[in-house]
């Protein structure tokens, strides 16, 4: 069994020339949670006697951050400007180190949080990483 720590990910802050630069998304990171969101058809023939056959026909993943604001981070001040801006100026690639691979691929930053909570605590801080296409998988 592995801690979820020892997962990287990183997150494009800046591109030339079709080349990103990323800057790692740790500090303050409490959290991360990542979702298949597949699509899924179901066919119910007649010689399974009522019992469904299942074909995945769609992926739409996304990676869910949380945490704590940190100014100052690279990675979280990236994330943060973009909070109110929209169309391409929400546009990135992010870089996932998982379970001896490497996934990257295009995405676009949304439910982005950087501030908020109670009273006494650090501002809150998250993200959703949602992947633009078929992500590359390669080992690490």
């Amino acid at each position: 069994m592995n801690a979820n720590w020892i997962n990287k990910i990183e997150i494009g802050t800046s591109e030339s020339g079709g080349a990103w630069t990323y800057s790692e998304l740790a500090e303050g990171i409490e959290g991360m949670e990542f979702a298949e969101n597949e699509q899924n058809q179901q066919y119910f023939f007649l010689k399974d006697k009522g019992f469904a056959r299942n074909e995945t026909t769609g992926s739409a993943p996304e990676l869910v951050i949380t945490g704590r604001r940190v100014v100052g981070d690279p990675a979280q001040d990236y994330i943060a400007g973009k909070q109110f801006k929209l169309g391409t100026e929400r546009k990135s690639s992010v870089k996932i180190t998982a379970e001896g691979n490497v996934i990257t691929c295009d995405c676009t930053i949304g439910a982005i949080t950087s501030f908020g909570g109670n009273t006494l605590d650090v501002n809150a801080f998250g993200c959703t990483v949602r992947f633009d296409g078929k992500p590359t998988v390669t080992t690490a």
